[in-house]
């Protein structure tokens, strides 16, 4: 209601005249997000290895052999 009356005068407000984006934090918050996502990609990644300690699987070759 508020909006509308102010629409119908032709006054505008800026809504967002106090508000100072904070840069130091966004890029901090920012490096932490990246940091992260690349420590969890990593570990994605390197998963199988990690489990596995660097051993090979023992692989079968029945499937050679019946055919």
């Amino acid at each position: 209601m508020f909006f509308i009356s102010c629409a119908s005068t032709g006054a505008e407000i800026d809504l967002d005249a106090d508000f100072v984006y904070d840069y130091y934090t966004l890029r901090v918050g920012g490096l932490v997000f990246a940091g992260v996502i690349v420590f969890l990609s990593f570990i994605l990644l390197a998963g199988n290895q990690l489990a596995n300690c660097g051993k090979s699987k023992v692989r079968t070759l029945v499937a050679y052999i019946c055919s």
